[in-house]
Order: structure tokens, then sequence, then C-alpha cells
């Protein structure tokens, strides 16, 4: 991995020790945030043990960095007065103040750890911008992709998730490091984080290909439907500008054209119940259709979630309540709404509903592939699962305060400006070693 040894050697040389602290601490997050390595499928709780002590520690560094950065930035002082952060930060105040009627004991910490990582990734915004936070990001998750891996073949009772599904049929998802469905997110994040800093020219193709078909492959082995279909969504937008191309739109109307005939000649056949049966099943986890077209039990652990609201609609349950209310209904509400909600009340989930729908605005309006990507896969995976404001921070909630945080930072411009000469400076140094003229005095390295 030369060139992220590269962005290290750059951090720690321009950007002082608060770059490499900060470098490290989103690495570590994004690590250690989902981090829960269990040798079955135990129920959800928060408890004080080694893995536990990792993430308070780092989620205290972290405190103590974006503490920093507050109180010596005045641009972070004035980012942290904007839309997108006051309404994440109102709607953790609105679950703190459900901390004495809280179900978990764990709600008010859980909440104050959220408002640590507020702060932090402004800091890591302004000391590292895009690029930086996203290769401490890449860092993160190939750790857990590898050691997800390790755990699947050479310790399956670690690295299996045994789920049970209907008729007592069980099924075994790729798990090692969290649950299958954190696993397969991050794995995603992974393979969009790769594909990014590929168009940046950050990483090279001898690198990015067996990274991407690693994370590739654990993401199938997860198999988290969810992530999958957000991932495959958020690399259409990261590659929308060449599917508009002249190539890529012949590309797609040579798949549309071999997808029309397809169809014709089954519907000529009358095989057309046949086939669409034959693909549900096997996109289903049990072989059942009926598992898809009832959408996965979501209806009913949506319909618990609501009248769980609706029991304190005002002042919310606060963090962690799901895994003890709705332990019958996996254990979460799987819509970040809903989550959100649960959480602090009506009102937190409208803020929510609001951060999410500027991501959506992202999506189509953001300059940056990469907020553009990381918001498409965001926005789809909140429709069915609690994908941010996690217990600690991982991947998804990191990845989602960088995207809503990005757009409304202070001197962001300037910010864009150092990103593109660290961007010209790597490449013009990266010419000049390739043409043997590396360390020769009197080269100035340009041409």
């Amino acid at each position: 991995m030369l060139q992220l040894a590269q962005q290290f050697r750059t951090a720690w040389n321009e950007s002082s020790l608060l770059a490499v602290t900060t470098w490290c601490l989103v690495a570590l997050s994004t690590f250690f945030g989902p981090l829960d390595i269990s040798s079955d499928a135990e129920t959800m709780t928060v408890g004080l043990d080694g893995q536990v002590a990792c993430k308070l520690l780092i989620a205290g560094m972290a405190f103590a960095v974006g503490a920093y950065g507050v109180l010596t930035s005045a641009s972070v002082r004035q980012t942290m007065t904007t839309l997108p952060p006051v309404m994440l930060l109102t709607i953790l105040f609105l679950v703190l103040l459900a901390t004495p009627i809280a179900i978990s004991g764990a709600s008010m910490a859980v909440a104050l750890i959220n408002v640590a990582y507020v702060a932090f990734i402004i800091v890591a915004l302004f000391t590292l911008g895009l690029r930086g936070t996203v290769t401490a990001i890449l860092v993160g998750v190939t750790a857990t992709m590898t050691l997800a891996l390790f755990f699947y073949v050479f310790v399956p009772k670690y690295g299996l998730f045994p789920e049970l599904l209907a008729d007592g049929l069980v099924v075994n998802r790729m798990s090692g490091t969290a649950h299958p469905n954190a696993v397969g997110r991050a794995m995603v994040l992974g393979g969009l984080a790769t594909l990014y800093l590929v168009r940046k020219g950050t990483l090279q193709l001898n690198v990015a290909i067996p990274l991407a078909a690693c994370f590739a492959l654990a993401a199938y082995l997860a198999w988290s439907r969810t992530a999958l279909v957000a991932g495959a969504f958020g690399m259409c937008i990261l590659f929308l500008d060449r599917l508009t191309s002249r190539l890529g739109v012949a590309a797609i109307a040579l798949v549309a054209l071999m997808g029309v005939v397809g169809v014709t000649s089954i519907y000529a056949t009358g095989q057309e119940d046949h086939f669409v049966g034959k693909i549900l099943a096997k996109v289903s986890k049990s072989g059942d259709a009926e598992e898809i077209t009832s959408g996965t039990g979501r209806s009913e652990i949506w319909a618990k979630g609501i009248s769980l609201i609706a029991n304190r609609p005002i002042i919310g349950h606060g963090f962690n309540a799901a895994p003890i209310l709705m332990l019958e209904f996996s254990q979460a509400t799987h819509n970040a709404v809903l989550h959100a909600t649960l959480a602090g009340g009506v009102i937190a989930g409208a803020l929510m509903a609001c951060l999410l729908l500027w991501n959506v605005f992202l999506i189509f309006g953001s300059e940056h592939l990469l907020l553009r990507a990381f918001s498409a896969f965001t926005v789809l995976s909140c429709l069915t699962e609690d994908t941010v404001l996690e217990t600690f921070p991982g991947p998804c909630t990191i990845v989602w305060l960088m995207c809503i945080f990005y757009p409304v930072l202070v001197d962001a411009t300037q910010i864009d400006m150092i990103e593109a000469e660290r961007s010209q400076r790597d490449q013009a140094e990266a010419t000049q070693a390739e043409s043997g003229f590396f360390g020769r005095p009197g080269i100035s390295g340009t041409t």
C-alpha cells in the first residue's frame, strides 16, 4: 500500500502531529466502532469488556482532538453553528433529555460519544480534507475485511453468523468482526472508497483491483442485501459521468436491448412465472420467494417500532432501547428515522428526516464525487437499517457525518485548493520517481 503510506508521510510532514493523530483516530474508529467479536448470535447489549474499553479509549481521544479544534479554531466553531451540525446536535440533545427515563443505562454515554464525534469529524475534515479522511476510512475497513475473512476461513466459530429463518432453517453468513449487516456495509464502503481513490489517482490499479475484489468477496459472504443494493447505487452515482458518456450510453443501450430480448423470449414461451419465482428465490436467504415479497419482515418490525414511539412521542426511549424493547423483532428498528425517533422523540425523527433529505440533495447537487456516492449509499441503506448514529461511530456514521458536514465547512474552497495542490505534487513526485530522476540535484520534477 505504497500510496497510503505516502498519504501518511504527507500528513506527518505538512500538517504536524495533529493531522497524524486525527488520521490514526479516524482509521481506528472505523475499525473498532462496530467491532463485536462473538462466537454466536448473542443479544445486542453494551457491557464493559476489552473491546468496549478500546472503543472508549478511542472515543476519549477523539473527544480531546475535537475539543482542541473547537477551542483553537474559529473555523471549526463557525462550522458547528451551521445547520447540519446544529440539527444533529439537537437530535442528540433530545436523546439526552430522555436520560432519566431511558430504557438503557448506556443511553447518555452513547449520546455524548456521538456529540464528541460531531466536533471530531469537523476537525478531521479541516485537518485532512476529503482525500485524507477517506484514506483513513479505507485503512480501517481494510483491517475489518482482513480480520473478518481470517475468522471466516480459519476460525468459523467466530467467523460465521448462524441466522435462524422460518421453519428452523439456519443460514450461515460471514460476521467475524460484527453482525453480518454491519460487515457488509463496511465492505461496500471500502469498495466505494477504493474506486474513488483510483479515480483521484491516489491508488494504482495493481493495488486497487485486488483490494476491490477482496471487498466484493467479503460483501458477498456477509450477504447483506441492503448493503449490496445501496453499494450498487453508490457505484452508479460515482461513475455517473462515465455512464452518461458516449461509450457508457452505448453499453447501457446494449444491456437494455439484451434485457428486452430476453424478457420477450421468456414471455413468448410462457415461462414468466417460473422465471420470476426463480429469481426471487435466488436472492432470498431461505430460497423462498415470499421472503422478498413480504419485505423480509420489515413491515412487522416497523409497526412494532411505531407502536413503541407512540408510547413516548415527545421524549423518546433513549439510545440502545431497541435491543431491549424489540427483542423479538431483530432488536432494531431497521430504519434510520425510526431509530432517531425511538431514541429522541418525533422532533428528533423529523430532524433526522431533514438530514437525509440533505443527503438526497447532495447526490445530485454536490460537485464532489465522493459525497455523491457516499450519500447515495447512506440514503438507501438508512431506509431499511439503523445505519447511522451507532453506539460507537463506525464507518457508516463517520461517512455520513463527512457527507453532511463537508459542504458547510467554513473556507471549504481553500481546503479544496490545498487538496488539489497536494494531488498535483504527489503526481509530480510519482512521475519523477518513475522517470529515474528522483533525488537528483537540479531536477524540479515538473514539466
